[in-house]
């Protein structure tokens, strides 16, 4: 009987000393299956961020240490270390979206983290550890992550614990995730979880959705050693099946406008890429933002800023991101193009007497004199070579017949001889082109009459005392320029929001200089009759060079996960012509509107009609009533 209760309390102790959460063994079990995961998942060099908290038990400090000794060993990543600080917030549980773009770290050189690693205890380090990560200027929500919650509880807890973690994580778009706890009934094994974030019809991936309910198992771990040889990845679908795609779209003609009629370039491109994968776009138009800037304290006012707040999926309307756009957002690769040039009030008509001017420039009469001498030395020359009459070898008469062709009128004698009749038609036919030359180029210079001098560069427009600006993203690229008159330009600097206030400005009120884009002014060319005149010419004056040309992108919160395909879907249509077809679309618009408000400035000019009889009649009869 003793040995019988022996035997079963040492077989007892055994059995307890294999299942010891901190033992050596499930260290050691858990520590082979994060490895394996990792070889399968992490296969590529890169950043990768091991992330834990302040406070460990013995069991993750061992599992952390085992497993950074063999990531050194494997000269595969470069491993940064992440820890909370004092200053994270717990990001999950309470909800703020301002924080949805809110870095407290300053620009970091260093490639973004392709790989998370994240080794915690129990659900309460987990919001301040992402609250760090989402915080920082590492934070990629492309990147891979792997999520070690060595937590032994109840099946269902852990579930929980596990929705909540990628419900946060979903909430700043990472989706590729998998979380690994320890299976109830068997501590030595572990359970992978992951979830599809987009599963159309029933779930579009909104912001207001959760992984409630939405998990399956990815894998197992049975003492170290993984069940399934596969990795897990982004798990996008091509069909969307109606699912509704959010869109800020500020309204700037002509990329994003409210009247169908109009060119709409952005929105019939977008669009058309929303039915590629069977999408339902919903247009939320504004005029009354603009693209906005970040503020010194890391938040985005403007449109951007109701992109933050999660107000829509993506952001469009002829929007160029600069720097801290691109460091902050996810954006597309390129599907329109833009350039900008300054816009300068047009140089007053000159005199129309001033325009004859040019008929007696030193030049002109220079070589119609030249002219002249040579065809008479040369008429006097070939006529007593030929014997001709006297009246051709007198080189006073010679000089006057010569003057008389070169006007136009006929010479009193012809020649007689033949040698000199063929030097008289070619002298004619002289006398015949510069005659017409002449008057062709008088009728030109009076139907076409010639300005005052005009602005044509930088530095004219510094130096004129004229106010300029644009529009305030514009303002940025002036900034830290090393060239004199960009900083000028960025010192007296007017921000400028409504584009077509300002054109008036610049054509009506001739005191403002824009910084305007091509498109932008050849739309409102054609729909603002104030900056033509009445023969159709503009009344402003657009520079020649451009001051840059910017590429057209749509703008999302980074980690959208449907930017990387909308992006090659995008190259395929600039590939197929979709982009330049817009284009030439708009060209045709353009010209049609300009032709009808052309035609509408004449006719408004047509029915001003003179005085005539009739008017004088009318008024001699009222007279003759009035006496």
């Amino acid at each position: 009987m003793m040995f019988t209760v022996m035997t079963l309390l040492i077989f007892t102790v055994v059995v307890s000393a294999r299942v010891n959460p901190d033992g050596p063994t499930v260290v050691l079990d858990f520590t082979n299956c994060l490895n394996k995961l990792m070889e399968i998942n992490f296969k590529e060099p890169g950043v990768l961020i091991f992330a834990n908290a302040d406070y460990y038990s013995t069991s993750v400090s061992k599992i952390q240490a085992e497993l950074l000794k063999r990531i050194n060993d494997m000269m595969t990543y470069a491993v940064e270390i992440m820890n909370p600080q004092n200053e994270d917030v717990n990001i999950c549980d309470s909800y703020d979206e301002t924080l949805s773009v809110l870095h407290i770290d300053s620009f970091d050189v260093r490639p973004m983290p392709a790989y998370f690693l994240i080794v915690i205890d129990s659900y309460q380090d987990f919001p301040f550890i992402a609250g760090r990560l989402m915080r920082s200027r590492s934070w990629n929500p492309s990147a891979k992550f792997i999520i070690l919650m060595f937590n032994f509880a109840k099946g269902s807890i852990n579930i929980q614990f596990v929705e909540r973690m990628l419900t946060c994580l979903f909430r700043y778009n990472a989706t590729e995730i998998i979380v690994i706890v320890p299976q109830e009934n068997n501590i030595r094994n572990a359970i992978v979880y992951s979830w599809r974030p987009y599963e159309p019809p029933n779930y579009c991936g909104y912001f207001n959705e959760t992984a409630k309910n939405r998990l399956y198992v990815q894998n197992t771990c049975q003492k170290g050693s993984l069940k399934f040889n596969r990795a897990f990845g982004r798990d996008i679908p091509m069909d969307m099946k109606g699912c509704i795609l959010d869109i800020i779209a500020l309204e700037r003609q002509p990329f994003v406008s409210r009247d169908e009629e109009d060119s709409n370039i952005e929105l019939i491109l977008i669009d058309e890429l929303a039915k590629t994968y069977n999408f339902k776009t919903k247009y939320d138009i504004v005029n009354s933002y603009r693209r906005g800037e970040r503020q010194d304290n890391g938040q985005w006012d403007g449109a951007l800023h109701l992109l933050t707040s999660k107000k829509a999926h993506l952001l469009i309307g002829g929007i160029f991101p600069d720097f801290d756009v691109h460091e902050d957002f996810e954006c597309s690769s390129s599907y329109l193009a833009d350039s900008y040039t300054w816009i300068v009030p047009r140089a007053y008509h000159s005199p129309p007497w001033a325009a004859l001017s040019i008929i007696f420039k030193r030049e002109v009469w220079y070589s119609v004199i030249a002219g002249f001498i040579i065809s008479a030395l040369s008429w006097r020359m070939l006529g007593q070579l030929s014997r001709d009459l006297a009246y051709n070898k007198s080189l006073d008469h010679n000089l006057m017949n010569a003057w008389c062709c070169t006007l136009g009128f006929s010479c009193y004698i012809r020649p007689i001889r033949q040698s000199l009749r063929i030097f008289f038609s070619f002298f004619n036919i002289y006398c015949i082109l510069v005659i017409t030359a002449y008057q062709t180029k008088l009728i030109d210079v009076l139907k076409n009459p010639r300005y005052d001098y005009q602005i044509q560069n930088v530095e004219e427009l510094v130096e004129s005392g004229l106010n300029f600006g644009g529009m305030e993203e514009l303002h940025d690229l002036f900034e830290n320029s090393t060239n004199l008159f960009d900083s000028i330009l960025f010192e007296r600097w007017i921000p400028v929001d409504d584009i077509s206030k300002a054109m008036l400005d610049v054509a009506v009120h001739r005191n403002f200089s824009l910084l305007c884009s091509r498109l932008e002014l050849a739309h409102l060319t054609s729909v603002t009759p104030d900056l033509s005149d009445s023969s159709g010419s503009y009344r402003y004056y657009p520079y020649d060079v451009n001051m840059f040309s910017v590429p057209v992108e749509m703008v999302a919160l980074r980690g959208f996960a449907f930017m990387r395909i909308f992006s090659d879907t995008l190259e395929i249509f600039k590939q197929m012509g979709i982009s330049a077809a817009l284009r030439r679309r708009f060209a045709w618009d353009n010209i049609k509107r300009r032709a009808k408000l052309i035609r509408a400035i004449l006719m408004e000019k047509s029915n001003v009609n003179a005085l005539a009889l009739e008017h004088l009649g009318s008024g001699f009869l009222t007279g003759s009533r009035e006496n």
